[in-house]
């Protein structure tokens, strides 16, 4: 369900309304957690709540699709669907900044996501907005000559997604840029890039 039109004086309340909801749902479980405890710890009333998304549906929708929007907007930034080796290396960046920018965002969204029964809730939408996404790099990997441009889209957003995990999971001990560099030397082919 869509989250209704709000004023900009509100996008500060809408944001602190979904961490304070994305913390319920972690604390209680998803389907345990309720719009007034959720309220409270916005500091609004229930209505206030509702007034700013439909549902708790809503709210879960609206986080998933921040957690998207997050990781996979650095993605084909210029929007015109041809996907460039540098655009490709902006978004490995891009993917594991935003992950270490917002820690305990994504901490508390894997935990909402290993809930048993909640993926089933946002699968639908999350595929289709991360297919629109994975069309840009299996359109990458064809032309640059891979083998299996899909096969080669899942390898690269499973490890993106596995340093993610490992990151959120061990934040001190993981060698996050050393990772990341990995990563980005598996995908260059111009010497321009090379360190």
């Amino acid at each position: 369900m869509a989250s209704k039109n709000i004023l900009p004086q509100d996008v500060e309340k809408r944001r602190e309304i979904l961490n304070a909801a994305l913390e319920i749902f972690v604390q209680e479980g998803y389907f345990a957690a309720k719009g007034a405890k959720i309220a409270k710890a916005a500091e609004i009333s229930e209505d206030q709540l509702f007034s700013y998304f439909e549902t708790k549906e809503d709210l879960l929708h609206t986080i998933v699709d921040e957690a998207v929007h997050v990781l996979y907007d650095g993605l084909d930034p210029n929007e015109d669907g041809d996907l460039q080796e540098v655009e490709l290396l902006f978004f490995i960046n891009d993917y594991v900044d935003s992950i270490e920018k917002n820690l305990k965002f994504f901490k508390l969204f894997y935990a909402l996501r290993l809930q048993p029964g909640v993926l089933p809730l946002y699968q639908q939408e999350l595929d289709e907005i991360v297919s629109m996404k994975f069309d840009v790099l299996n359109e990458y990997f064809s032309k640059t000559g891979a083998a299996d441009p899909e096969m080669e889209t899942e390898f690269l957003t499973s490890m993106l997604d596995g340093i993610a995990m490992n990151f959120v999971l061990e934040p001190e001990g993981y060698p996050i840029e050393a990772m990341q560099q990995k990563v980005l030397n598996m995908y260059i082919t111009k010497a321009e890039y090379e360190e």
